[in-house]
């Protein structure tokens, strides 16, 4: 059984109301999501079974083992010495070096946006008024385009199978007949995607009677 990637997230929703102002009326709306899960995959169908499409987990190989191949070693040590991966990746795979992967066992950091609403009623005649509005949304990303951005992983193949042709070496195909075994290279630098809505600014005007 295999459950969807966001299955396990966990999302908070926070409203307030700050004190009148001279008049103004402001809201805040805090959203956040934290806990979405990923997996990683073994880059085709390595245990040979009616699913064409690479849904099969991988095999976390430990860095340490002598009979690893180096090219896989250098590039799982490349991942977990990158300060730019994510750091769920790196736990990821050191949880389960030595292992197969737990499906959904990638788990990202929360995530959380913060909206402003500002309102304010001006008195025209009686019990007529016109409201001005004015919202805010992600206002992180208004003061620094570096926050209100989602920086989460995706279910991603780890490895792919074959290596290609270089200068200096023919290239070799994705499964050794000989030794019956997969030639992986691995195939992500565990960087996270950047995704989420740039902040955006609405102006409203209400006139009621």
């Amino acid at each position: 059984m295999s459950y969807s990637d966001n299955q396990f997230r966990h999302k908070v929703v926070l409203y307030g109301t700050l004190p009148t102002f001279y008049g103004f009326n402001v809201g805040v709306r805090y959203s956040g999501i934290g806990g979405t899960r990923y997996s990683l995959l073994s880059g085709g169908n390595t245990n040979g079974d009616f699913v064409t499409a690479s849904n099969d987990l991988a095999y976390i190989f430990d860095v340490n083992f002598p009979d690893v191949p180096q090219n896989v070693k250098t590039g799982l040590q490349a991942i977990l010495n990158n300060p730019a991966a994510s750091q769920s990746i790196k736990d990821y795979i050191n949880k389960y070096s030595g292992k197969i992967a737990e499906r959904n066992g990638g788990i990202n950091n929360f995530y959380g946006l913060v909206d402003i609403r500002i309102s304010k009623k001006v008195k025209i005649y009686k019990k007529q008024y016109m409201e001005f509005t004015a919202d805010v949304f992600n206002v992180a990303n208004l003061l620094n385009k570096e926050w209100g951005v989602n920086k989460s992983l995706g279910s991603q193949s780890l490895y792919a199978l074959g290596i290609p042709a270089t200068a200096v070496s023919a290239a070799i195909p994705g499964f050794d007949t000989t030794k019956r075994q997969y030639n992986y290279r691995v195939n992500t630098a565990g960087l996270p995607t950047l995704s989420g809505d740039p902040f955006q600014i609405q102006i409203g005007l209400k006139y009621a009677f």
